[in-house]
């Protein structure tokens, strides 16, 4: 026995208890940057057990823990500060929760007995601090409940609609007695099974239609269904959209069927589908998700509003399959079916009748292929990335100008990955595709985003070097936050809140261990390329491009 514990030697604490349930769990990777009040949970710490990836700040470990997550499409353990440490995490848990990414994030507290004070990094309202952007919330009513909470958390952020959960864990709990029984982990089943009423109107409907459409969102790679919606595709000879705002690839960019990603903006959504389809089935994800209105790209005086809400066009009927209900609640579609969109999509393919297979006419236009210039257009960029990309690489990207030229120069294959960040938080790619590499260390991750995006979570540099991960980060560098430059009429007047001018990002990647690279012409732009992506570390590359101008949607 010491003076700063009542607990016997060889007693078993709640460490003990909580270790043994991470192990059932199969939790055995943990993301964190711990602070004091985490630090008795690493007593005696069993590394050959437990794998520890450290970040140098917290956003970083959060957005690495949903790439990992989505890696391995199982729940990822987190654990950091539960006050300031969550305030610094927020924006990667606002974007967590937007991708429905299951995560367990334990946020350390301080001590019992302390709480009736005002100590430094205390919780406030530990549990209220990351709502509304987590499922769900808990804190210990005894030290000997946390392996139970924590098996209970995981439960919960497992099952549909999936997202992140938050327990808070008073720092003395971890070294207080456990409770003498073990804690037993119910083997929870998912019930929520497609309808088979549902399956025969949504096939029906498709099969009436003269002209059917889908939209594909996130849920249904993330569900394990993307064989099944080409074969669905193809028996319906029907094209194939992006959600707005696709977080996540669910259809082969290369897809004859595929008609691009749609934009965020109502009156755009609405011209698009209409002019292509009477019946639109909306799979996985919100109907829809939506960023802004087309009058809003004007810069000129504003009237009066007297515009009606967002609706979608009545020449369409829209059919919408989510295993959200909140999304189900808020859709614009006609009729809203509250179930697994992977499992419906899977369930839909026999449903259906096959379709004559006749060539539909292009929604797209000819993608010119770019010419090389100094200083490098992001199009050209883009284009030789995607002639020297392996096949089977994963690629994040978060590119707020430049999206229109990326999926034209880079059409993804179907055993490409596609990642992207769900919320207008900025930072996941970055950071995620670390966590994805440590989930899949075999494959090649390819990270595109510009240089402001890379400041919100550039820590996790440091973390792919400590690993030496196949990471290649592409930095497509125009000096400056330029997807807000356009929005004003008076854009000089404005320069400062934009201009990034003397950002060097090889020099701030060597800075953290990872190998740096400036690429500022067309002359061995290819060879570089080819390089960092088949390097055994990681390494970024930062390659000065010009100015894009307006983006384009």
């Amino acid at each position: 026995m010491t003076e700063e514990s009542s607990v016997p030697e060889g007693t078993r604490t709640v460490r003990d208890a909580t270790l043994d349930v991470l192990r059932e769990l199969g939790l055995t990777t943990v993301f964190s940057n711990p602070s004091h009040t985490e630090m008795k949970l690493f007593e005696y710490w069993p590394e050959d057990e437990f794998r520890f990836v450290m970040g140098l700040q917290e956003a970083s470990v959060v957005g690495m823990a949903d790439g990992y997550a989505q890696g391995t499409g199982e729940p990822a353990l987190v654990l950091i500060n539960g006050g300031p440490g969550v305030g610094n995490a927020m924006g990667s848990i606002y974007t967590a929760a937007s991708a429905n990414t299951p995560l367990v994030i334990l946020g350390g507290q301080q001590a019992r007995k302390m709480l009736l004070g005002d100590p430094f990094l205390v919780a406030k309202d530990a549990t209220q601090l990351p709502k509304p952007y987590i499922k769900w919330a808990g804190e210990p009513g005894r030290p000997q409940d946390v392996p139970a909470l924590i098996a209970q958390a995981y439960q919960i952020a497992k099952q549909a609609p999936q997202g992140p959960v938050f327990v808070a864990v008073p720092e003395d709990d971890w070294v207080r007695p456990a409770d003498p029984e073990p804690v037993r982990i119910a083997q929870v089943n998912s019930a929520v099974v497609p309808d088979p009423a549902a399956l025969a109107e949504i096939a029906a409907a498709l099969d009436g239609a003269e002209r059917p459409g889908i939209v594909a969102g996130g849920p249904v790679d993330a569900q394990g269904a993307r064989p099944e919606l080409i074969a669905l595709a193809e028996k319906l000879n029907a094209r194939v959209w992006g959600a707005p705002v696709w977080n996540r690839g669910a259809f082969p960019e290369d897809h004859p069927l595929f008609a691009g990603v749609l934009p965020p903006i109502p009156e755009l959504i609405n011209e698009r589908l209409s002019a292509q389809h009477d019946v639109v089935v909306v799979l996985g994800g919100p109907a829809f998700t939506l960023f802004t209105a087309w009058d809003l790209f004007s810069t000129a005086p504003a009237d009066l509003d007297k515009t009606p809400r967002p609706t979608l066009t009545s020449d369409v009927r829209f059919l919408h399959v989510t295993d959200n209900p909140q999304a189900a609640a808020a859709t614009l579609a006609n009729t809203s079916y509250v179930a697994p969109p992977g499992a419906v999509v899977k369930a839909l393919v026999p449903l259906v009748g096959q379709r004559e297979r006749v060539e539909l006419t292009p929604v797209r236009e000819p993608v010119p292929v770019p010419e090389p210039t100094t200083p490098l257009s992001q199009a050209y960029l883009f284009h030789v990335l995607s002639q020297e990309l392996p096949s089977d690489a994963a690629l994040f990207e978060e590119l707020p100008i430049a999206r229109a030229d990326f999926h034209e120069q880079i059409p993804l294959g179907a055993d490409n990955g596609y990642f992207a960040t769900a919320s207008g938080a900025l930072g996941f790619p970055f950071a995620g595709a670390v966590g994805f590499a440590l989930a899949q260390p075999d494959r090649r991750t390819v990270v595109v985003v510009g240089e402001g995006s890379a400041q919100y979570t550039l820590h996790a540099l440091w973390t792919a070097a400590q690993h030496q991960l196949p990471v290649t980060f592409v930095i497509p560098d125009n000096a400056g936050y330029l997807s807000l430059k356009y929005y004003l009429q008076d854009q000089k007047s404005w320069q400062k809140g934009y201009d990034l001018s003397g950002v060097d990002m090889a020099q701030l990647a060597r800075g953290f261990g990872v190998r740096g690279e400036r690429v500022e012409s067309p002359e061995g732009l290819r060879e570089a390329l080819h390089d960092a992506l088949t390097a055994e570390g990681p390494v970024l590359l930062d390659v000065v491009v010009a100015d894009p101008g307006l983006f384009r949607l």
